[in-house]
């Protein structure tokens, strides 16, 4: 029965299927060795009809092509991306897949850096981590691996794509792994190679971490960082500001003076412990590429402009090192730089009588030059002050104020001759900062008189800014009538980019402030040669009355407040050496009198006469404690008391207890 149904079966012919599509393809010999091969075989030279494309390469050329459209969107998913380029491996192998394709899926299977950047950001406010990091490397190693298979060699643009996302997630690990690989493959790395490196050195460090843990990061992370730059050294690779820039950054977590050192000279080509001259190593060198230098080591160097944000990392690099004197050598090198001493020949004749031949002409140099403005100020006074040092901060406070009234008596100046939209900006002013390192320094060392001068030059700054305030708001009316100045909408002219807010005291050097935005964030312009020049690319800003005029209310409103604080300082500080000496003359012992030069023993009605203590009954503690229930039953079962018997009759209860016996022969000596 079955052998007869069988025979009855009658197969359709070819021709009634040719419009199914075929799912499976039975390939003949030739297609089965094009599939295992990476090329078909070609045609005979004298056979004139074109090579025929077997139905597994048209299944290839489909799916290569499908994966093509993919990465040519404009944003495609990395999972779609990566999913096409896993189903055209399990069709072709990796030997079959164009360069291209690889170099493709290695760019877009995996979000844009700055994209990681931003969800990593997120998730660590939301107190979370961020967990696809190990699957995009994974990708990324697979899609090398595959390209290395193929025959070809990754080029520096490809690794540049993966170590782009290691530093926005801060993989310094997979980072150095990296340009290890790069190393040993023999390509030539660029300065954006170790700019990347840097960059995912210095975002781990952003990250938090156990306290204990810290320490070791700070080390491994400082030690890569090292190598880095000894290699760059070696290597001959100029630097440029990213470099500079992530190098400061991881250096002054651990303030290592050597580094900073090197990278002073590398990059602008000073020498912190002689700036006003060419550093040594750079002696006998050609400047630029000339004919006669061979090799690196016989060429100068190529240098970044000393701008004003790179002075001011150097300064506050050199603060928190503990340096001041170098800081106070490179302050006063950069703002107030001598005649070239090509243009003075003097100079090297005096120089050679007393200490030899010593021609610049040998290092043909440029002194840096800078114009300093509040931030550079505010930078100064606050070392100054951390180092208790008052000679130094009442210096260069009279420094700032001299500047400020210089800069304020040009604006307004050039206002009654000038059109508004060719003014510069106000460069240096005075604010509560500036005056409050100070006050701090002379509050620490208990300094009566240093107290009553910054409270002098605070008057002083609230009465000229109130002027300039009055001026500027009349000139503003003035320009608008003139049809010279049209307002702003109210965002344009609110309060944009102040001058920030400085702490007096240690702050975390986990991301610094003084760093120029440009310097980091645009990858391209830090490939193109810089001058030579060691000059200030900083160009003024331009005058804008409405933010002057904010500016100028926000520092009055600071500075009234701030005048209440020193008068507070003051009067405390003048109590308690009352208070001290006090207790000197009630007990009997010598004070020193200024105008008889000598120590001699005062009575109490001489001291009660000429100190001009308070009545007790006019001091706000005494009414406090005097109010309170508990002090009133007291003193109703206590006997009275002369007051004549204590010095203390305006002295405030908590500032009796809180006196020093100690320091009451330091204060007899400042009276």
């Amino acid at each position: 029965m079955a052998h007869r149904c069988v025979r009855r079966l009658k197969l359709a012919k070819p021709s009634c299927f040719a419009h199914v599509r075929q799912f499976h393809l039975t390939t003949s010999r030739g297609d089965a060795l094009a599939a295992h091969g990476i090329e078909t075989l070609p045609a005979a030279s004298g056979s004139s009809t074109p090579p025929r494309e077997g139905p597994f390469d048209a299944l290839v050329n489909q799916k290569v092509a499908e994966l093509r459209g993919v990465l040519s969107s404009k944003s495609p998913s990395p999972h779609r991306v990566w999913a096409s380029y896993l189903e055209l491996l399990r069709f072709c192998g990796a030997g079959r897949v164009p360069r291209d394709i690889h170099q493709g899926v290695l760019r877009k299977c995996a979000p844009s850096g700055a994209h990681l950047r931003a969800v990593s950001a997120k998730l660590m406010v939301e107190q979370r981590r961020f967990r696809d990091g190990a699957l995009y490397e994974a990708r990324f190693r697979d899609v090398i691996r595959n390209l290395r298979t193929s025959g070809e060699t990754p080029s520096l643009d490809d690794y540049h794509c993966v170590l782009e996302r290691f530093a926005a997630l801060g993989n310094y690990r997979s980072a150095m792994m990296v340009l290890e690989e790069i190393t040993q493959l023999g390509l030539v790395k660029q300065p954006e190679t170790y700019a990347l490196c840097l960059q995912a050195l210095s975002f781990r460090l952003t990250q938090p971490i156990w306290h204990l843990k810290r320490p070791l990061l700070v080390d491994e992370i400082t030690g890569y960082c090292t190598k880095i730059l000894e290699e760059m050294s070696m290597n001959g690779v100029e630097y440029h500001p990213r470099i500079v820039d992530f190098a400061f950054r991881i250096l002054k977590e651990t303030l290592n003076m050597e580094g900073f050192t090197a990278v002073m000279k590398g990059a602008y080509g000073i020498d912190l412990a002689f700036p006003d001259w060419s550093p040594l190593e750079f002696w006998g060198k050609t400047e630029g590429p000339s004919p006669g230098a061979e090799s690196f080591a016989e060429r100068l160097p190529t240098r970044l402009p000393f701008s004003l944000a790179a002075f001011h990392t150097a300064l506050d690099y050199l603060g928190r090192a503990g340096s001041l004197s170098k800081m106070i050598q490179l302050f006063e090198v950069a703002t107030n730089p001598l005649p070239s001493a090509t243009s003075n020949p003097s100079f090297d004749d005096d120089d050679d009588d007393d200490f030899g031949c010593s021609n610049p002409q040998v290092a043909p140099y440029s002194p840096p030059h800078i114009q300093p403005n509040t931030t550079t100020f505010h930078i100064m006074l606050r070392h100054i002050h951390r180092a208790r040092n008052e000679v130094l901060a009442r210096h260069y406070l009279l420094v700032a104020l001299e500047a400020e009234r210089d800069h304020a008596r040009s604006l307004r100046g050039r206002t009654q001759t000038e059109p508004p939209d060719q003014l510069p900006a106000l460069r240096v002013s005075i604010t509560r900062n500036m005056l409050l390192s100070v006050a701090s320094v002379a509050n620490d060392n208990k300094d009566v008189e240093l107290l009553r001068w910054v409270l002098n030059k605070t008057r002083r700054t609230i009465k000229r800014k109130r002027i300039d305030l009055v001026y500027y708001e009349q000139l503003r009316t003035r320009w608008i009538e003139e049809g010279l100045y049209h307002p702003p909408t109210l965002s344009d002219a609110a309060v944009e980019g102040g001058e920030e807010e400085l702490p007096l005291g240690p702050t975390s050097s986990f991301f610094s402030t003084f760093f120029s935005p440009s310097s980091s964030g645009d990858p391209g312009r830090a490939t193109a040669p810089s001058s030579t020049l060691v000059t200030a690319s900083d160009s003024p800003k331009p005058f804008r009355i409405d933010l002057h005029i904010n500016l100028l209310r926000r520092d009055l409103d600071q500075l009234v407040r701030f005048e209440r604080r020193v008068e507070d300082m003051l009067a405390r500080n003048v109590q308690r050496i009352k208070e001290r000496l006090g207790r000197r003359v009630w007990a009997g012992k010598n004070v020193y009198l200024r105008d008889v030069h000598r120590r001699l023993p005062v009575a109490k009605e001489f001291w009660r006469r000429n100190v001009n203590y308070r009545p007790r009954s006019q001091t706000g503690a005494h009414r406090a404690v005097a109010s309170s229930p508990r002090h009133t039953s007291i003193q109703d079962n206590s006997p009275s008391q002369d007051s004549a018997d204590s010095p203390d009759e305006s002295l405030d209860v908590q500032q009796t207890v809180s006196s020093s016996s100690a320091s009451s022969s330091k204060m007899s000596q400042q009276s």
